[in-house]
């Protein structure tokens, strides 16, 4: 069956041509191939479309609009903001290169609807609140097309859409009486309102209420963590009367004059709590819950009648987060725990004055691990139409049931059109299939890119695969390096002999022998012997080698100079592929080393290794990438980001730069038929133009086949071509899956 994809693009790209004579005979790294290069046009048509996963991360929250049946949003901490499709039961995408003014972030600190007018949303974006000890602003977007495009207001401050307490909320909230009232509850910077729907804001007096405390578990802070409106409490100059807003370390505060004036509300749960979520009933009763510690999990869930607090908790020692309210009946309540054990949703007929214990039953996807609906808690929302209808947000995805009031209740996984995995690397060998590596979930064999997979590589354990790699005259052998990020040294690496279809642990982790550092970073096979291989671990540790598939693996002490005894895989998040094996010659393999630019081969199946060139850039910790040309023996090339790409012919001697400005990352695919040289990808920037390049010509001339596929605008961590299918080109997200780009005219089943 030929896989429909879901965008085509017919391309008028740019070809870029650099002489012959500069890549036939390689110089070192100060000569610029290309200075004289020249722009010409043709014409491709390519297509993109999604490789089907399944979600896979976290979707931190969930929002449905009061008055607008099925208007319902989610937003992820790493893939974007989606909007949900009632007719073809799936998700789509908000954020994109043609919605999101500047291409901003993919991380979302909260979203809010104007319950007077369905077609406005606003959400937050930024992932983290410092970067390198500096602080780091993100935004605020409105959209008035229900997020078919964005524009960026006027308030930039530090977010943490992918820190800890992403899942408190909703941090951004719109008066129900008045459209031109926005509130936003910060991290690090205390309230801020709009009076005039986002256009500008001001901070509410941080005497009034204050930014917040840490909480002993982080030093990521929460802040001021949601605002909740009484919409039925009246008005005061066109103002709602009564908000909350829960304050971390600090407690409940309110204001009861529209903004004016703020109290914080004596007499309920510890102040060294953090407020989580909330939600105010017809009663105009507030329920709110709060998450102590993960060492001292006394969170609890509080009810506010009138001045007077009530603790309302349904079962002691639970942080809980995430809260509901029904109106359909009414003010029937919903609390989950945090995170989520089996059986800890909650529901309450009566104001919380006694609770129901929930028995779920879950439909999940096939490769889903069986933990999959006890995990990190995002959201809970209830639907203001439909009896029974909930939905429910984790770390792995979106839940929904339509039997919520009863006592079984039936969870199904509700995730077409979601892709959230955070990608690490790929590989399409010589007769195989696509075969992937990411965080959380270790990675998939591709049997179709259409259907979801039925498994992963590994057991289900929480799992992050770093590196894959083939030995390209046995393609069908196929190693694999991963662990666990909670617990590194629970290992899963080892290798496949059927093209990723089972896998084998190497004998070392099965023996108990395995070396203690030798975990996460890159790993590749010798091209003609699977049991040479070379693994360069993670934190900077030194590689290894074996030269019996895995039972026993040796350290190398190839470095002489002490600045680079260590490795050059620095962290396990880095977006980094140093070490590659020669595609033809045995035993021949290449490592870039950050320090010094230091290019090193080892001829000897990584016993001993010489630095056969020292004039690439240095300091390339992240974004460098080391790959070899498939059927050409000494073809290897670097590229290192914004240093651009390296191409040598000489097994490293030598190295040319290529008219490529930016290389963000480099991969090869199949030749053009009845040609020899391998087709490469890039995804960078070429004669100021930035997008994905495709060379059939070993770089002597680039096409450029998108700006940005299927809307994705932020810097892919994988590009790889398949060694099958001409032109066809895999792409991997930092948290949006992979994507697959082929000609238009491509009708190969995968």
């Amino acid at each position: 069956m030929y896989c429909l994809l879901t965008t085509s693009v017919v391309f008028l790209v740019i070809l870029i041509q650099s002489p012959l004579t500069s890549l036939i005979a390689p110089e070192k790294c100060s000569q610029l191939a290309g200075d004289d290069t020249f722009i010409t046009s043709t014409e491709e048509t390519y297509e993109w479309g999604g490789v089907k996963i399944g979600a896979g991360g976290f979707v931190t929250g969930i929002v449905i609009h009061p008055r607008t049946p099925d208007l319902i949003y989610t937003r992820t901490d790493a893939g974007g903001a989606f909007r949900w499709n009632p007719t073809n039961q799936s998700w789509m995408q908000l954020l994109s290169a043609d919605s999101v003014p500047g291409n901003i972030d993919y991380n979302v600190e909260s979203i809010a609807l104007d319950p007077n007018n369905p077609n406005i949303v606003y959400i937050a974006l930024g992932g983290y609140t410092r970067s390198k000890k500096q602080l780091v602003s993100g935004f605020l977007l409105k959209s008035t097309d229900r997020g078919e495009s964005w524009k960026t207001l006027d308030l930039s401050l530090p977010m943490g859409g992918n820190e800890p307490w992403r899942w408190t909320g909703e941090r951004l909230a719109v008066d129900p009486n008045n459209s031109d009232i926005v509130y936003f509850a910060s991290r690090l910077n205390g309230l801020w309102r709009s009076t005039d729907g986002g256009t500008s804001w001001s901070q509410v007096n941080p005497e009034l209420v204050p930014i917040g405390q840490p909480n002993p578990d982080t030093d990521k802070q929460a802040g001021v963590t949601y605002v909740v409106f009484d919409g039925s409490s009246g008005l005061t100059d066109n103002r709602t009367k009564v908000i909350y807003v829960g304050v971390s370390g600090e407690g409940i505060y309110r204001t009861t004059d529209g903004g004016t004036t703020w109290k914080h509300l004596e007499g309920g749960p510890d102040t060294e709590l953090v407020p989580q979520q909330a939600v105010v009933n017809t009663q105009g009763e507030l329920i709110t819950t709060f998450y102590r510690t993960e060492k001292d999990p006394r969170g609890s869930v509080w009810k506010l009648t009138s001045e007077k607090w009530q603790e309302i908790t349904p079962k002691p020692n639970r942080n809980y987060s995430a809260i509901a309210i029904s109106s359909n009946p009414s003010d029937t309540l919903f609390v989950v725990s945090y995170p989520m054990t089996p059986d800890d949703i909650y529901r309450s007929d009566n104001g919380g004055q006694t609770w129901v214990q929930l028995h779920n039953k879950i439909d999940k996807l096939s490769w889903w691990p069986e933990w999959s609906f006890y995990t990190l808690t995002g959201g809970i929302a209830a639907s203001p139409f439909n009896s029974g209808e909930l939905w429910l947000t984790n770390g792995v995805g979106v839940w929904r049931t339509n039997s919520a009031h009863d006592r079984q209740v039936k969870w199904s996984a509700t995730v077409d059109g979601i892709e959230e995995t955070v990608t690490f690397d790929a590989i399409s060998p010589p007769g195989g299939k696509l075969i992937t590596a990411i965080a959380d979930f270790d990675g998939f064999y591709h049997d179709s890119l259409c259907s979801v997979p039925i498994r992963n590589h590994g057991n289900g354990n929480f799992i992050t695969t770093t590196s894959l790699a083939y030995s390209s005259t046995h393609p069908n052998f196929i190693v694999s390096v991963g662990a666990s990020h909670h617990n590194p040294q629970e290992i899963r690496a080892g290798f496949s002999e059927n093209y990723g279809k089972t896998w084998h642990n190497f004998r070392s982790i099965e023996n108990k022998t395995h070396p203690s550092d030798l975990v996460f970073g890159n790993i590749a096979v010798s091209a003609t012997d699977t049991r040479n291989i070379v693994w360069q671990p993670s934190n900077g540790k030194t590689p290894y080698f074996t030269k019996d598939r895995g039972r026993t693996w040796q350290q190398i002490s190839f470095f002489e100079q002490k600045e680079i005894e260590r490795g050059s895989h620095t962290h396990l998040w880095n977006r980094q592929q140093a070490l590659a094996a020669d595609s033809v010659k045995a035993g021949t393999f290449y490592i870039y080393h950050h320090v010094g630019g230091r290019f090193l081969r080892s001829d000897d199946g990584g016993e001993t290794w010489k630095i056969v060139n020292e004039t690439l850039p240095d300091e390339v910790w992240q974004g460098a990438n080391v790959k070899t040309a498939p059927g050409i023996k000494g073809e290897v090339w670097v590229s290192l980001s914004e240093k651009g790409l390296y191409r040598s012919s000489n097994f490293g001697e030598d190295f040319v730069k290529l008219a490529v400005e930016e290389a963000n990352v480099l991969g090869f695919g199949k030749a053009v038929p009845n040609t020899t040289s391998p087709t490469v990808f890039l995804q960078g920037k070429i004669n100021g133009e930035t997008g994905v390049f495709r060379s059939t010509n070993l770089g002597q001339t680039w096409v450029q086949i998108a700006d940005y596929p299927m809307g994705y605008f932020g810097k892919l961590r994988v590009i790889t071509g398949d060694m099958n299918v001409f032109g066809r080109v895999f792409l991997g997200t930092g948290g949006n899956g992979f994507i697959y780009g082929q000609l238009l005219e491509t009708n190969q089943d995968r």
